[in-house]
């Protein structure tokens, strides 16, 4: 896989997803195997996710995160690999929850989509 594979699996991704109502994306491509995808996507509900993924194709991601935050700005969570939090078990991989911080594996933008789209379907006001 290049980069560019990489870039076209998330456009596909962010397509089929019925959830989305807006994007604004940007990918910038370094090389054939390192990239960075930016963005913004607002899902039905008014949930707002800012994320960011730094990509070397066949190595752990060294940069990346992704903010996911309600209608009112609040933040739901965060997925990070910062290199903080020492004593979480999956350093630098962490999930901050409100005020909380919990261990976390390496996460990609797909895995986090799908975990906002059960969010919203399982939500009380969404049926």
């Amino acid at each position: 896989m290049v980069i560019s594979d990489y870039f076209k699996s998330i456009e596909l991704l962010l397509s089929n997803s019925k959830l989305i109502a807006d994007k604004t994306i940007d990918f910038k491509e370094f090389s054939s195997s390192e990239g960075m995808v930016t963005g913004r996507l607002l899902f039905l509900g008014g949930y707002s996710l800012n994320f960011m993924e730094y990509i070397l194709i066949g190595k752990q991601r060294p940069k990346y995160r992704f903010n996911l935050s309600d209608s009112k700005g609040k933040l739901i969570f965060r997925y990070d690999n910062a290199p903080h939090h020492i004593e979480i078990s999956t350093y630098p991989h962490h999930k901050h929850i409100g005020k909380q911080v919990k261990s976390s594996e390496e996460i990609r933008l797909a895995e986090v989509i799908s975990e906002i789209e059960i969010l919203i379907l399982t939500e009380p006001n969404s049926k």
